[in-house]
């Protein structure tokens, strides 16, 4: 019997879930909550979060893996922190942004038969 079999999922999955209770465990255990909102963690909400944005911070790689700026929270208050953060990102970082948005936004408004109304209305 293989692993997988054994396991009833992938090996490399399990063991992320392992880490993830580990680590869970012991943050529950040392006593930490909610970087955010301070209130008491769950598994199934459990999140690790950098404190700083390491993608802005002067030296990204440095800031990444620093451990004293990462923090453990609810998924929703990492999200929303992150949402809150990005909401006015550079000039360049928002042509960035808006460039696949529009593509994307085109595609979804795309369809045979209102291209096909298009071309009987220009002819093109």
């Amino acid at each position: 019997m293989s692993k997988h079999e054994k396991l009833g999922m992938n090996p490399s999955t399990a063991a992320h879930r392992l880490r993830v209770d580990l680590l869970f465990d012991l943050a529950v255990k040392a006593g930490h909550t909610c970087f955010r909102c301070s209130q008491p963690l769950t598994r199934e909400t459990f999140s690790i979060e950098h404190k700083l944005a390491w993608q802005s911070a002067a030296d990204p790689k440095a800031s990444f893996f620093d451990l004293r700026n990462i923090a453990y929270s609810h998924l929703a208050c990492n999200i929303g922190a992150a949402e809150r953060l990005s909401k006015y990102p550079s000039k360049e970082a928002q042509a960035q942004i808006r460039r696949p948005l529009r593509a994307t936004s085109m595609r979804l408004r795309y369809t045979a038969e209102g291209r096909r109304e298009k071309y009987l209305r220009t002819g093109y």
